[in-house]
């Protein structure tokens, strides 16, 4: 069999380039990815309060596998009841809602996990404190908005879940069923208290406290089981003395109350599916006044002396 000089160098040159680009390749390849095995590690317990104790990690925890019998709080004197963990403002914090501490040395051991699911487990000591909460919660999340079928709340810290006053308008009868201390959800009492789906529905927080009796602001929300709804923006005023109203309720009416809205400022609004004319009044501490009003109108509410007990008008 015959060779010849230039197949002979034509393979070779492409077993070299064959080569080289292998090792090209290798050069440029990433190291495989490690996985974390680090288990979390506790690096400080301090007592916030009476109520709460923060508890600091070595890197960021697995917020939804924390549950309260997952810990324990003990001292020579007590025991301490775990109400509730959550996050705290770090990724690598929580915060352990408690029965009321004593002053004296506590022990807490229990078990966290991270977020590559490695478990860890802690016990460190911290010195317990009488001191009173004196943060006020806040309303951290709610339902609103078109296609929503139902309210929920979720509070910036554990909360007591007996002081929870609300009112629904247009009205319903809703059961507050809370899935911790800081997410509570509405469910209609029956059939026929359920959410239509071309209504708009107000609902108004009036009071919620925290478990250290702190009151939140009351707050309200709106939504819609409606998924094509397109609301008109009622725009109001509200005047006293022909001075913008600093603050107080306003509610929209259709023989019955059908909306609820803060007045700030002087001004509120509504969201409304028609350009008709409604009823609106507002009240303040010590004043009230009422109007009819309309989607493009001037729509101003000059306010009289006189108090009105806006819980007897939408509950």
């Amino acid at each position: 069999m015959t060779f010849y000089p230039f197949s002979i160098e034509f393979a070779v040159r492409k077993s070299l380039m064959f080569i080289f680009i292998m090792l090209l390749a290798c050069a440029h390849k990433a190291p495989p990815l490690s996985k974390d095995r680090l288990n979390p590690r506790l690096l400080k317990a301090t007592a916030l309060n009476a109520r709460q104790l923060q508890i600091s990690f070595s890197e960021e925890i697995d917020t939804l596998a924390l549950f309260p019998d997952s810990m324990t709080i003990t001292s020579s004197l007590d025991t301490l009841m775990v109400l509730h963990v959550y996050p705290s403002l770090s990724a690598s914090e929580i915060v352990v809602a408690t029965s009321p501490m004593s002053n004296v040395i506590y022990e807490i051991a229990g078990a966290v996990f991270d977020k590559a699911e490695n478990r860890g487990t802690f016990a460190a000591k911290f010195q317990g404190t009488t001191s009173p909460d004196t943060i006020s919660p806040w309303v951290a999340g709610y339902a609103e908005g078109r296609n929503t079928r139902e309210f929920f709340l979720n509070f910036s810290e554990a909360m007591d879940t007996t002081t929870l006053m609300f009112s629904v308008v247009p009205k319903r009868q809703l059961i507050p069923s809370w899935d911790n201390y800081r997410h509570v959800r509405f469910a209609p009492e029956s059939g026929s208290e359920s959410l239509g789906f071309d209504t708009t529905y107000y609902m108004y927080l009036k009071t919620a406290r925290d478990i250290s009796g702190n009151r939140a602001q009351s707050v309200i929300t709106s939504i819609t089981p409606d998924s094509i709804y397109r609301p008109i923006r009622l725009k109001c005023k509200a005047l006293l003395d022909e001075d913008p109203v600093a603050e107080g309720m306003a509610i929209l009416k259709r023989e019955l109350p059908i909306g609820v809205a803060f007045v700030k400022n002087g001004e509120f609004e509504f969201e409304v599916r028609d350009s008709l004319y409604f009823d609106v009044l507002v009240i303040t501490s010590d004043h009230n006044g009422s109007a009819q009003v309309m989607v493009g109108g001037e729509n101003i509410v000059e306010l009289q002396q006189g108090k009105v007990d806006i819980d007897r008008i939408i509950d």
